[in-house]
C-alpha cells in the first residue's frame, strides 16, 4: 500500500473553447497524461471543462448535455491509476444541473453538483443551472444509460485519502458546503472553479484558498479555467494546492504558449490529521456535527484500487518563516525572465501588468480561436488608440517570448496594420505621435489624408439638403463633427477588408458611459478590448508602460490632453472641455452604476472629494453630476449596440452580459430635482450644516 499518510495531488488550468468537443478531449488527455508522468494519483481540473463554461444558450440544447456526457465517458480510458475529476453538465429530473464528475481507473466513480449558483452581475447561471440541495443523493442514469451515484458525497480513495467536492461559488460563500465534508472526514477539498478575471481578484483568490485550508484544516486544491473560451469573460488560470493556510504550490496565469499549467504535490496528511485532533474547537464542532447540529453526514463513496504513493512529502517551511510569498505575484514570476528580460515585477506593477496580460491574452485567444490572423487599426495619436495599439503588440510579444526583437518586429508589422487618417482638423502633434507609436511597436503603418473625401461628403449632403454646412451655424456643430468620424469609419472598414483583417475599436469605459462617441463612426469595428477601461485607467496604465517597457513614443501621447479634433484647430477641443474631468467622470460612473446612488446622495457623499476640482462651488458639481445622470441615461441605445468587449474590472457596462439598463425611461428627472432643491438650500446656508465638512 505504500506509505499512506502520502498523497501525491495535482490540479490544472485549461484552455478551452466552447463547443471544441475534439480539441477540449484531447487538451485533457494531455494534461491527465502529463499527470500521470509526475507520478499524481488524484488529478482536478476545471469547473465546465469538457463542454466550456461560457456556453450561453448553447446550454439549452439537449445536444450539449450529450455529447458532455459522451466524452467523460470517452475519457475513461485515459484514467488507468489516476482519479481525475472533470466539469460538465448534467440534465436530472428535467432540469440541468452544474456538476463534476469523477472517474478514475476507467470506471466512473460518482457526480457532485453545484449548491450555490453564480447569480448577478456578468454571472447569471440559475437562467440554466437548478442549485443543489445539500443533503441529498440520488442514483443518476447518464444518456448511454450508466448509473452512479449524484450528490452530496465523499470519495475515499484507498492508499490516499477522503475526498469531496465544492465547486466555484460554493466557496465564496459563508456556509460552505466544504466545511460540511470536512467535519464529517474529508481531508482533502477540490474547488473547480471558472472564475473569471479582474483587476485583483488573484489575490483575493490566495487569501481564500489559504483561509477555507486552514478554517477546515485541509488539503485544498483550486483550479479554474485559462483564456477567453467564449468572449467577454476572460480566465486567467489561478491554481493552487494549500494546507492547512500554506500555499505549497501555485501555478502560472496568463499562459500564452500552452493550453494548461499543471502543479502538483506530495502532501503529507499528518499534518491535518494532527491538528484536527489537537485543537479542541475542531473537536466541538465535530461532536456536533455528529449529533446533527449540521444535517446527516454526507454518504462515502469507497473506490477500488491503491492510490498511495511512496514518495515522501518535502518538510514545510520553519515556523518562524512567514506564510505569504516573497514575491508580490509568485504566479507572474516565470514572466521576469522569459518575457521581460529580466525585469522584476514590483507590488505597484500588479494591478498595470494583468491588466496588460488579460487583454492581450484575450485578443490572442480571440483571434486564434476566430481564425483571424491579422487586426487592423485607426491610430489617432491619442491615448485610447495608442493603448489598443500597444495591446495587439503585446499579444505578440507574450505569445512568442522565443524571438528577438527584430523577428518581433517583422511578425508585428505583418499581423497589424494602422492608419492615420487626417483632415483639415488634425494636427501634426497627433500624426507625429501616431507615426511614432506604430514605428516603435512595429506596426504596418498608412499616413491617410482624406480631407478629399470628407469635402466630397459635405457636397452630396448640401446637394441633396439644399443648406450649406458652417462651423458658424452651431446647429450644424455635431453633424460637422459626426460626418468626419464616419468618413473615418467608412474608410477604416474598407482597408480592414482589403487585409482581410479584424478592425478593432478603440472606445473607452468613459465614453460608453456618456456616450461621447459617434456611432458608425469611432464606434465601428468588430471588437472593442478596452470598453471597459475607464479613461483614468488607460492615462495611469500609458504612464506605466512608457517605463517599465521603455517606450518613448508613448511620451509624445503624455504631453497632448485628449480630444477627438473634430473641430477646427481654432476652437481648442478637448474631450475634458466637451464632458468634465476624467477623474470625476469616472467616480461618477462608479457611484452611479456599480453603488446605485441617487444624484443628492453623490453629491453629498464625493463632495469632500471633489472641492478642489471646482474651486469650492458646489453648483458646478452639481451640475456635472445632472450632466453625467443625463448622458449615461440618454446613452443606453448606444450602448446596446458597442462591439464585443471583455471584462477586465468590477463591473461593465455592456448590457448583454453585465449593466443591464432600460434604453427608454425618464432620465431620473426628480432625483435630479431633488439634488438641484438642495443645492439651493446649501447656497441659501439653510442647510449648511449637512454637508460633510473637508477633511
Amino acid at each position: 500500500m505504500g506509505v499512506t499518510h502520502q498523497a501525491h495531488l495535482a490540479a490544472a488550468s485549461l484552455n478551452q473553447t466552447v463547443g471544441d468537443w475534439e480539441g477540449n478531449e484531447r487538451r485533457i488527455r494531455e494534461v491527465i497524461g502529463r499527470a500521470r508522468e509526475v507520478g499524481a494519483r488524484l488529478l482536478l481540473l476545471p469547473e465546465m471543462c469538457v463542454p466550456g463554461y461560457s456556453l450561453g444558450d448553447r446550454l439549452l440544447r439537449l445536444g450539449t448535455i450529450e455529447r458532455s456526457w459522451d466524452q467523460v465517458i470517452r475519457l475513461l480510458d485515459a484514467t488507468e491509476g489516476i482519479a481525475v475529476a472533470v466539469g460538465l453538465p448534467i440534465q436530472f429530473e428535467g432540469v440541468l444541473f452544474n456538476a463534476m464528475a469523477l472517474i478514475a481507473d476507467k470506471k466512473l466513480v460518482g457526480l457532485a453538483a453545484k449548491e450555490n449558483l453564480a447569480t448577478g452581475d456578468v454571472e447569471y447561471e440559475n437562467r440554466y443551472f437548478l442549485p443543489w440541495p445539500h443533503g441529498r443523493r440520488v442514483d443518476f442514469r447518464g444518456p448511454d444509460g450508466t448509473v452512479t451515484p449524484l450528490g452530496t458525497q465523499m470519495f475515499h480513495l484507498p492508499g490516499l485519502g477522503t475526498v469531496a467536492f465544492e465547486i466555484c461559488e460554493d466557496a465564496w460563500k459563508g456556509l460552505r458546503p466544504g466545511s460540511t465534508y470536512a467535519l464529517a472526514g474529508a481531508e482533502i477539498l477540490l474547488n473547480p472553479s471558472a472564475s473569471w478575471f479582474s483587476i485583483g481578484k488573484h489575490r483575493t483568490r490566495r487569501r481564500l484558498v489559504s483561509q477555507v485550508s486552514q478554517e477546515d484544516h485541509c488539503v485544498y486544491l483550486y483550479t479554474s479555467l485559462l483564456g477567453c473560451d467564449a468572449t467577454r469573460l476572460i480566465f486567467d488560470g489561478s491554481v493552487f494546492i494549500a494546507v492547512d493556510g500554506r500555499i505549497e504550490a501555485e501555478g502560472r496565469r496568463f499562459l500564452f504558449t500552452q493550453d494548461y499549467e499543471l502543479i502538483h504535490r506530495v502532501v503529507d496528511l499528518r499534518e491535518v490529521r494532527h491538528v484536527r485532533m489537537e485543537e479542541g474547537s475542531w473537536r466541538d464542532q465535530n461532536s456536533r456535527a455528529q449529533w446533527g447540529a449540521y444535517g446527516e453526514a454526507p454518504g462515502v463513496v469507497r473506490l477500488e484500487g491503491d492510490y498511495s504513493t511512496k514518495e515522501l512529502a518535502p518538510p514545510p517551511p520553519p515556523y518562524w518563516v512567514p506564510p505569504e510569498p516573497g514575491h508580490p505575484d509568485p504566479s507572474l514570476r516565470y514572466l521576469e525572465d522569459s518575457v521581460l528580460g529580466g525585469r522584476k515585477i514590483g507590488e505597484r506593477d500588479l494591478n498595470h501588468l494583468e491588466l496588460e496580460l488579460a487583454l492581450s491574452l484575450a485578443l490572442r485567444d480571440y483571434t486564434r480561436k476566430t481564425g483571424i490572423r491579422t487586426c487592423c487599426l485607426a491610430l489617432s495619436g491619442g491615448r485610447d488608440s495608442s493603448m489598443v495599439a500597444l495591446l495587439v503588440q503585446r499579444m505578440h510579444r507574450y505569445g512568442r517570448p522565443d524571438l528577438d526583437p527584430e523577428a518581433l518586429a517583422s511578425l508585428v508589422r505583418d499581423r497589424f496594420l494602422c492608419a492615420y487618417l487626417a483632415t483639415e482638423n488634425s494636427g501634426p502633434k497627433t500624426r507625429e505621435a501616431a507615426r511614432a507609436v506604430a514605428e516603435e511597436l512595429g506596426a504596418s503603418f498608412i499616413d491617410g489624408k482624406i480631407q478629399p473625401a470628407l469635402t466630397a461628403a459635405h457636397e452630396v449632403v448640401e446637394s441633396m439638403t439644399g443648406e450649406p454646412l458652417s462651423w458658424d451655424n452651431p446647429r450644424h456643430d455635431i453633424t460637422l463633427q459626426n460626418i468626419q468620424a464616419r468618413v473615418r469609419g467608412m474608410l477604416i472598414w474598407t482597408i480592414a477588408n482589403l487585409h482581410n483583417a479584424l478592425l478593432l475599436v478603440t472606445s473607452n469605459k468613459s465614453e460608453a458611459a456618456v456616450g461621447y462617441t459617434t456611432m458608425d463612426g469611432d464606434s465601428s469595428g468588430g471588437l472593442a478590448p478596452i470598453a471597459d477601461v475607464p479613461k483614468s485607467l488607460i492615462k495611469l496604465y500609458l504612464d506605466w508602460a512608457a517605463d517599465f517597457h521603455g517606450l518613448e513614443s508613448l511620451e509624445k501621447i503624455k504631453a497632448m490632453e485628449a480630444s477627438a479634433e473634430l473641430r477646427p484647430p481654432g476652437q481648442e477641443q478637448t474631450d475634458e472641455a466637451d464632458l468634465m474631468p476624467f477623474p470625476v467622470l469616472d467616480q461618477l460612473m462608479y457611484a452611479f452604476v456599480q453603488l446605485a446612488l441617487d444624484p443628492l446622495e453623490i453629491l453629498r457623499r464625493y463632495w469632500p472629494a471633489m472641492r478642489d476640482y471646482y474651486a469650492n462651488d458646489l453648483a458646478r458639481f452639481a451640475a456635472d453630476i445632472r450632466k453625467f445622470v443625463r448622458l449615461f441615461c440618454f446613452a443606453q441605445w448606444k450602448r446596446e449596440r458597442f462591439a464585443i468587449s471583455f471584462r477586465v474590472t468590477a463591473f461593465d457596462l455592456d448590457p448583454k452580459t453585465g449593466f443591464r439598463f432600460p434604453p427608454v425611461q425618464a432620465p431620473f428627472t426628480e432625483e435630479l430635482a431633488e439634488m438641484d432643491n438642495y443645492v439651493h438650500a446649501i447656497n441659501s446656508s439653510r442647510v449648511s450644516s449637512e454637508i460633510v465638512p473637508r477633511g
